[in-house]
């Protein structure tokens, strides 16, 4: 087969694309309940077990859930810090205030060795280098790293971040129809260096909690690294087992 000749896309793949396209466009907002299978069937002019097929899928992969005879509804997007949480030190019930994202800058970058092998690209391929801060109550407790192909986000900048009300999680899904899942994460504490101190306000020997996470799509398609360093002084990370 040609390098340039489309790939075949089973029905039941089309099916599955026009409904997270219409996902990531806004058209079925999260927790949205879905037409039927058979309306469904009837609007894209297929078979309901293609229909069927499609949402299977789609509830497999997270983009949708369903509820025991009442239906299908639209899954919500993924948080960029995920299940887990900063909270004081034995206080596991604590509800802790949200964390409000403030963009730094944007800029290409040649991927080194050790992020290329992670997202499974050759070395030196260019990456969007995002860098953000996190605060709470006016504190700011991290601070992000963020790398992403340009290759798979070409038109991604500025501008386009400083616009997404939802952040980087949201503007993927509705630019690219990308919803971004954890694959792997690596914790290590880490002493500060002169650029986090500052922006985290931190002491010289304040010990920060290094999280490092590659991203991907919810076919397993590497796409983001992630490193966030957090205060741990006087903060507890917490996750639900």
């Amino acid at each position: 087969m040609p390098a340039d000749q489309p790939r075949f896309q089973p029905l039941y793949e089309q099916i599955r694309q026009r409904i997270v396209e219409r996902i990531a466009s806004g058209e079925w907002q999260a927790d949205a309940m879905l037409p039927s299978e058979w309306e469904l069937a009837a609007e894209f002019a297929v078979s309901q077990g293609t229909a069927r097929k499609a949402l299977n899928d789609l509830t497999r992969d997270g983009w949708l859930y369903r509820r025991q005879g009442r239906g299908t509804f639209v899954a919500p997007g993924e948080s960029e810090w995920g299940e887990g949480k900063l909270v004081s030190p034995g206080h596991f019930a604590e509800l802790a205030d949200p964390m409000q994202p403030e963009l730094l800058s944007v800029a290409r970058v040649p991927s080194g060795e050790a992020v290329a092998r992670a997202l499974q690209l050759r070395r030196g391929a260019m990456l969007h280098h995002i860098r953000q801060v996190w605060r709470q109550r006016g504190v700011t407790l991290a601070v992000d790293e963020i790398l992403l192909p340009v290759e798979r986000f070409a038109d991604l900048d500025s501008r386009r971040l400083r616009l997404a009300g939802g952040g980087l999680y949201a503007l993927l899904e509705r630019q690219y129809a990308v919803r971004i899942r954890p694959l792997h994460v690596q914790y290590r504490g880490v002493l500060a260096d002169r650029e986090a101190r500052t922006l985290l306000a931190a002491e010289p020997d304040e010990p920060l909690l290094s999280m490092v996470r590659l991203g991907g799509t919810v076919e397993g398609e590497p796409v983001e690294w992630r490193q966030r360093l957090l205060r741990s002084a006087r903060w507890s990370w917490q996750t639900r087992i």
